[in-house]
């Protein structure tokens, strides 16, 4: 699931790197956070970590600046919060059959008298 995680971070991230780049004006979080031009790493790196904040209470300082960068990430906290819900409720239901499984095997063994 983490592997699973990290990629769609690496799709997001180079998403929210190309939807500044490709706007018009100043009106951009590259150009507002003093970005433009910096070496490739530093940005991709900044862009993960951006898209990593979106599915944990991490900070970062970085925040969309025009409606295209807004609406795309009001899309992915939106994305990502049904997504954590998924996963914790396919956790917990994992949990709760694993505990019912154990409760039957636990109640069969004491019925019949076996160890």
């Amino acid at each position: 699931m983490l592997l699973l995680l990290l990629i769609l971070c690496h799709f997001i991230s180079c998403l929210w790197y190309a939807i500044s780049y490709n706007a018009d004006g100043d009106k951009r979080w590259l150009v507002r956070y003093g970005m433009e031009g910096l070496k490739w790493n530093y940005l991709y790196a900044t862009c993960l970590h951006w898209s990593l904040t979106q599915f944990t209470p991490a900070p970062i300082d970085i925040q969309p600046q025009n409606m295209s960068e807004r609406v795309f990430t009001i899309s992915v906290v939106v994305s990502a919060l049904v997504g954590f819900s998924y996963v914790v409720g396919s956790i917990t239901g994992s949990l709760a059959q694993l505990r019912s499984l154990k409760e039957e095997e636990s109640n069969s063994s004491g019925i019949c008298g076996c160890t």
